[in-house]
């Protein structure tokens, strides 16, 4: 691993959610909160009667529970605020997101990797390219859903986001009921760990208008699924995401990856031109004064040349 002072990149962490996403009791923790304090009322009186004590009024037989629908939903302005109400159980999440454009927030589950400032060209260059509408697009590593939804919301007709990572496939998929309303234009695949490659749950006759991936920078192996995301050993998925971009990208189609290490970029840019691929960088910046990994990324596009379709 790299060490870096000031630039990491790592998954959301795994934390245990007391308080809702604003600060404020959630309803589950709520209602946990008056049952456990009412068996501790309870107890008490129990054990009183057990030792003689008279109550004036009341025993314990003559107290019953507070109706649940006396509890006030503290939640209940915030869902209503929210373009959706959805009142589903989200397992695992770990903070909620806004990213602009997006018209609603962005949930991010137990070991999704995240870090929007990765995307930032790439979300613009989405919302400022018309012919995301109506398009069929692949996101490779798709981890919250964050591109897959900006492509959605842009007009993509039909989006295929994949990952190795089998929490953030239900991670993209809550994200987008919770933008849509269903998953009718989201296809969510799981990458088996043993194949990890770009095309792997990729049918044979499948090709898209845009292929998009902000994969892993860094050379350097995986230890857990989490790692996935921020390690690609020997840059086998950078090889394998260029070298099949020919077969896969529909004619006039696009390939958008979002890289913020040097190496990299320079061995996109050999790999393009072996393939005979056409090779644009988004950037004003240059790999000459940029350190080895940085933020943000830096975005680059690879089409096939038209005289060399297949």
């Amino acid at each position: 691993m790299l060490a870096h002072s000031a630039l990491v990149r790592v998954p959301a962490v795994q934390a245990t959610a007391v308080f809702g996403r604003r600060g404020t009791l959630a309803p589950r923790q709520l209602n946990e909160c008056v049952s456990v304090s009412w068996i501790a009322v309870r107890i008490a009186v129990l054990f009183c009667i057990g030792c003689g004590h008279e109550f004036p009024s009341q025993d314990a037989s003559s107290i019953s529970a507070p109706d649940s629908a006396s509890i006030p939903n503290v939640d209940s302005a915030e869902n209503n605020s929210r373009s959706t109400t959805s009142t589903r159980p989200a397992p695992g999440i770990v903070r909620w997101a806004v990213v602009p454009p997006l018209k609603q927030e962005v949930a991010i589950m137990q070991t999704v990797f995240w870090e929007p400032a990765d995307t930032e060209s790439l979300r613009h260059r989405i919302f400022s390219t018309p012919q995301i509408a109506g398009s069929r697009v692949l996101e490779i590593g798709t981890g919250s859903g964050l591109v897959s939804l900006c492509c959605l919301q842009a007009g993509a007709d039909h989006v295929v986001a994949t990952d190795v990572n089998p929490n953030a496939i239900q991670n993209v998929r809550y994200n987008t009921i919770e933008a849509c309303g269903n998953l009718d234009r989201l296809d969510a695949r799981l990458v088996p760990r043993r194949s990890p490659g770009a095309w792997t749950v990729i049918k044979p006759d499948e090709r898209f208008d845009f292929i998009i991936s902000n994969p892993p920078w860094e050379d350097s192996k995986p230890r857990n699924v989490e790692e996935f995301a921020l390690y690609d050993p020997d840059f086998l998925l950078l090889d394998s995401i260029v070298t099949g971009a020919r077969r896969r990208l529909l004619p006039g189609g696009r390939m958008w990856l979002a890289y913020g290490c040097v190496t990299a970029i320079r061995r996109i840019e050999l790999l393009a031109r072996q393939e005979q691929l056409q090779y644009l960088q988004l950037d004003d910046r240059s790999l000459d004064e940029l350190p080895e990994v940085f933020l943000p990324g830096m975005l680059i596009e690879l089409t096939v040349p038209a005289a060399t379709e297949p």
